[in-house]
């Protein structure tokens, strides 16, 4: 499909954005390893959100929803708990990320374990690395085997998951908090050791997770000449217990939404977005605030707002965005309107995303106009008059719909491809966006 955006003049009105698909995840791998039933309110209604609803319940937990009236799912959660009744021994993750990874240790925590299973997932999720993850399991007393020898899915998993000690790349944060979540299930204590961890609101926001559920693990920090280590003494045989969780939104998904405020004239409010929750990608508020956006926070007892009057001057700065890779192409594209450059540091992970994203972002900014410099682990945006273009999307949720913001600020009609993928996080992205103010529409 294609995305087609006009120029946009103006961005009003209220929104909810999606909630959290790293909150719905874990919630979801959570609730299906306490024995007893979880509701589970706001999840994501997105092929991400459905592709781990459909590998939790061929573990062995009983899932329900019904959709709720903000857009998420409102979800039960039955399940047996530790040693998971696997239904099935193929179980497919789809191009979901999050969910392919955090499986992977899940799988050593099943009843049969002797009997192997296949865990495989769809094209684009094939060509990510889990090289690390892989090599830690076998080390936690897991077999696993690479069926084309190259350390991606798909993989033939077998044994228990036991514990003891590994050693895992904190280039990818889903590495380790997969290994958090799970653990704390296994035989045996297990320590996790972590270089240049990467990602770090993402490891927090599972540590914050399992302190709700009262898992023991320790955690210590040290620096080691120019490295940052992390060392994760998690207990084994512990528990997880049954809960009820409402999940808050995603800034990731709202970034977009956020951008246009800022970079247009009008007024939005946004519900939903809690500036408490540990997500890295709120950051994305206090940056734009520094660079000049009128933005004002609101949280009540019932609601937590954000008020942004859009068309303020903004300026160009340094941003380390070692612990919001996600936020590159939002930034890339608010770079263009800052005044002088903006230089994205840090951000080699974003390289190792659904696509390479500094590439991406550098290579379909340049169709339209923008002046960018690409390196390593940086990318530099300068101030530009974007024009309308033909644009690729690479398949690329996140790079579709940041390509849609710059269209919005182009001077004619603006294509995308591959826009369909924008259902991975956001389905209802056109909608919203148009509900404010936009102009795009999804064309086969």
């Amino acid at each position: 499909m294609k995305l087609i955006v006009q120029p946009a003049k103006n961005f009003e009105g209220e929104a909810t954005p999606p909630s959290s698909k790293s909150h719905s995840v874990r919630a979801l791998i959570l609730a299906t390893l306490a024995q007893g039933t979880s509701y589970l309110y706001n999840l994501l209604d997105a092929d991400d959100g459905h592709a781990a609803i459909e590998v939790c319940k061929d573990l062995g937990a009983t899932i329900t929803f019904k959709k709720n009236a903000t857009g998420g799912l409102d979800v039960i959660v039955k399940s047996e708990g530790v040693p998971l009744n696997t239904l099935t021994t193929d179980l497919f993750s789809s191009n979901s990320g999050i969910t392919t990874t955090f499986v992977i240790p899940l799988i050593g925590l099943r009843k049969n374990t002797d009997i192997s299973l296949t865990l495989s997932c769809g094209e684009q999720m094939q060509k990510r690395p889990l090289k690390s993850i892989i090599q830690a399991v076998k080390n936690l007393g897991m077999d696993v085997k690479c069926f084309d020898n190259n350390d991606n899915c798909p993989l033939g998993l077998s044994g228990n998951l036991i514990g003891g000690y590994c050693a895992v790349d904190g280039t990818n944060s889903q590495y380790v908090s997969a290994l958090l979540l799970s653990l704390p299930a296994a035989q045996k204590n297990s320590v996790i050791k972590v270089r240049n961890l990467q990602e770090r609101p993402y490891v927090d926001m599972t540590l914050a997770w399992l302190a709700e559920q009262n898992i023991r693990i320790g955690h210590s920090k040290r620096t080691e000449g120019a490295d940052t280590v992390d060392t994760f003494k998690i207990f084994g045989n512990q528990e997880y217990q049954p809960f009820t969780k409402t999940m808050p939104g995603d800034f990731s998904s709202a970034s977009y939404l956020i951008a246009a405020a800022v970079l247009l004239p009008g007024e939005v409010i946004f519900h939903g977005l809690d500036m408490e929750d540990p997500q890295g990608d709120k950051r994305i508020i206090s940056i734009l605030q520094e660079m000049g956006a009128d933005i004002q926070i609101e949280k009540t007892a019932r609601d937590n707002t954000i008020k942004i009057t859009g068309g303020r001057s903004l300026k160009g700065m340094t941003i380390d965005c070692g612990d919001m890779p996600d936020m590159l192409p939002t930034l890339a594209v608010i770079g263009t309107q800052a005044q002088g450059s903006t230089t994205l540091l840090n951000v080699a992970n974003a390289r190792i995303k659904e696509t390479d994203r500094i590439k991406s972002m550098a290579a379909e900014l340049t169709k339209m106009g923008a002046r960018v410099e690409e390196k390593k682990s940086s990318l530099t945006i300068f101030q530009s008059k974007l024009h309308h273009a033909k644009l690729h999307g690479y398949s690329d949720h996140r790079t579709i719909m940041a390509l849609a913001l710059a269209g919005m600020l182009a001077d004619g009609t603006t294509t995308i491809d591959t826009a369909e993928n924008i259902n991975k996080t956001f389905p209802s992205f056109a909608d919203m966006m148009n509900r404010l103010g936009a102009n795009m529409e999804l064309a086969t």
